[in-house]
């Protein structure tokens, strides 16, 4: 399974830049780096080789995801909308329904509920309204679509590592698996970006929200509003997010097609095309109409 891992890594870095010479630099580099997965450990008494060549392909990958970041620096931090904090909170909303939160009958499960859904809230009205994007409201939406990939990352990665038959079929769990890890690859530069934005507001046990600290949140706080597109999606469109994805959760919750943490992120990843389609076809419906 590391080898569809690593082919959704070198996607991403095709899709982010055309240059092979580049992608296949940062593989040789990675690489090179890699060879630190064979150094003795601190506590380790007997070296034990086989041991090492397991973990050699985890330190290449996290090296090959960290130059895909460092590279692709200001792609990886694309314009967010309202459409897409709209997807992520719907996205949210299934997650919490169908991994039994609502279950838990205990004070701390209510109160991130409760923070979770005003969250949810303001990204609605934004999503669903013409109310101006101002410089606050785009720090907020932005630092609740990170808090979302990485709540969303931590029960991907978790639910992965931890597959389980879904069906009783080899060659459909198989496929699964093989496609649950190339999402995986696909995703891990964007999650290393975005848990980087989120850990600068974290204390800093060496400089305890000094001058120094806060000048990096003045600035992670600019990289968040930048981030976030002044450009309002059209109300039309957010209908059409909620009745698609909606549906397409309430179907997977009701029948188990497919697990929930590859579904949502299938979602991300096709839901950009369904617009993009849409468009498409009004366009040629525009061109039809002036042609007649």
């Amino acid at each position: 399974m590391t080898i569809p891992l690593i082919l959704g890594i070198v996607f991403e870095n095709r899709r982010l830049s055309s240059d092979w010479k580049t992608i296949i630099i940062k593989i040789i580099i990675s690489l090179v780096l890699s060879i630190f997965a064979f150094l003795p450990g601190k506590r380790e008494r007997n070296y034990s080789f086989e041991n090492h060549i397991e973990m050699w392909p985890y330190f290449f990958i996290f090296f090959f995801v960290i130059a895909s970041v460092i590279h692709h620096e200001k792609k990886i931090i694309p314009k967010l909308t309202e459409g897409i904090t709209l997807l992520q909170s719907i996205s949210i909303i299934y997650w919490i329904i169908d991994i039994g939160f609502l279950n838990f009958k205990n004070v701390f499960a209510y109160v991130l509920i409760a923070v979770g859904l005003i969250f949810c809230v303001v990204s609605f009205i934004h999503a669903f309204s013409y109310i101006k994007l101002t410089r606050n409201s785009r720090l907020f939406l932005s630092i609740w679509s990170s808090i979302i990939m990485i709540i969303f990352a931590i029960d991907h990665i978790y639910r992965v590592y931890s597959f389980d038959y879904f069906v009783d079929n080899n060659m459909v769990n198989n496929g699964l698996n093989i496609l649950q890890y190339f999402l995986l690859g696909v995703s891990l530069i964007y999650i290393f970006q975005n848990a980087f934005m989120l850990l600068t507001y974290f204390p800093d046990k060496h400089n305890f929200y000094g001058k120094l600290h806060m000048k990096n949140i003045k600035e992670m706080n600019e990289t968040h509003i930048k981030r976030y597109s002044q450009n309002q999606i059209k109300i039309t469109d957010s209908f059409l997010a909620l009745i698609i994805t909606s549906g397409i959760y309430y179907w997977n919750y009701k029948y188990q097609i497919l697990p929930r943490h590859t579904l949502i992120w299938l979602v991300f990843w096709i839901f950009p095309f369904v617009i993009l389609f849409k468009e498409i076809i009004i366009e040629k419906r525009k061109t039809t109409t002036n042609t007649v």
